[in-house]
């Protein structure tokens, strides 16, 4: 009972309202002191932020102050030393002529070029004429490169067998012109014959190209010719010609087949390219993806973001949606 009573003179009754006008005391000079330290607080965030702002902007611009004191690890250059590339060589040229890569010749006697053991072949193509298709190919594009005096060829495909070690099909494809070059060609190999040297298929073979023919012109090109093998016409036409955007009536496929084509070619490009690309028109994802991976075993870059920057976005474009036609505006539309 006596703890009782102590307690009550130690702990108050409850009292409704002078306990609500307490607190009303209490919120009140919070609220008024607290406004007032939190305006000084804000104003002196601000002037902290700004003298931050503006001594930042005086050291790293101030050419009469070492803003490596402040800034150890900026190094300052007049110039942009990874980048020093001279000027278009050709800008006059304004057509694309592209001979598309299948293989790579690796040998030494180019009298032995229209053999299957001269070159890095999958096995699908052992046997069956591809190379003297190859040849043929290589043969057509200098023909149609050697009658318009506008056009560039560009011999397209990447570093794509590992047994050909670090080697490109297209840098084969020049070796095997230059090693059998006339006159009239040798003076096309130095203006108007190049390589393209990073495509993984024939979308990037397309696509690759207008941005070589870019590096090397300045522009972008009037009129494209492909040359092929005729059985990938209508992926190139269809499909590749169409992600890209560019227009049908500047556009032409030259088609060149083995003397004979089995069943089984036509079979196999419905089944592994025509049949994919249709449903994954950039080539992106899945089995087409998977492929690229295959096809790259030296882990080579491509530099055509940096080059040609007004098709970037196209470069890195990969719908969700597989056969969504990118949206952007190109140069060539």
């Amino acid at each position: 009972m006596y703890f009782l009573k102590q307690s009550s003179l130690i702990l108050p009754l409850f009292n409704e309202k002078s306990s609500k006008s307490i607190i009303q005391i209490i919120f009140n000079k919070f609220n008024i002191s607290n406004i007032r330290s939190l305006k000084r607080f804000l104003f002196i965030i601000l002037l902290s932020t700004s003298l931050i702002i503006n001594l930042f902007y005086f050291f790293s611009n101030n050419s009469y102050f070492d803003s490596s004191i402040i800034f150890p690890y900026k190094i300052e250059s007049d110039n942009d030393n990874g980048n020093i590339i001279p000027q278009p060589p050709h800008p006059e040229l304004l057509d694309l002529i592209i001979v598309a890569g299948h293989a790579i010749f690796i040998g030494n006697d180019i009298n032995k070029a229209d053999k299957d053991e001269g070159w890095i072949l999958e096995d699908f193509q052992k046997g069956r004429e591809q190379v003297k298709t190859i040849l043929n190919h290589i043969r057509k594009g200098l023909e149609l490169v050697e009658n318009n005096k506008d056009a560039l060829l560009i011999f397209s495909g990447g570093q794509t067998r590992p047994l050909a070690g670090p080697k490109s099909e297209a840098q084969s494809y020049w070796e095997i012109v230059y090693t059998t070059q006339s006159l009239e060609t040798s003076q096309l190999l130095t203006s108007r014959i190049t390589t393209e040297e990073f495509a993984r298929d024939s979308y990037e073979n397309f696509l690759f190209s207008i941005c070589r023919f870019h590096e090397f012109t300045g522009n972008y090109p009037r009129n494209i010719t492909i040359v092929g093998f005729d059985f990938k016409r209508k992926r190139f036409i269809e499909f590749h010609r169409a992600a890209l955007k560019f227009p049908l009536e500047r556009f032409e496929y030259v088609g060149i087949d083995p003397e004979t084509s089995s069943l089984s070619t036509f079979v196999g490009e419905n089944l592994n390219s025509l049949g994919p690309f249709q449903e994954d028109i950039y080539g992106c994802h899945g089995k087409l993806r998977d492929k690229k991976l295959l096809r790259n075993p030296f882990r080579r870059i491509h530099p055509y973001l940096q080059s040609c920057p007004e098709i970037s976005s196209l470069i890195n474009y990969c719908p969700k949606n597989k056969t969504t036609i990118y949206p952007g505006k190109l140069p060539w539309e």
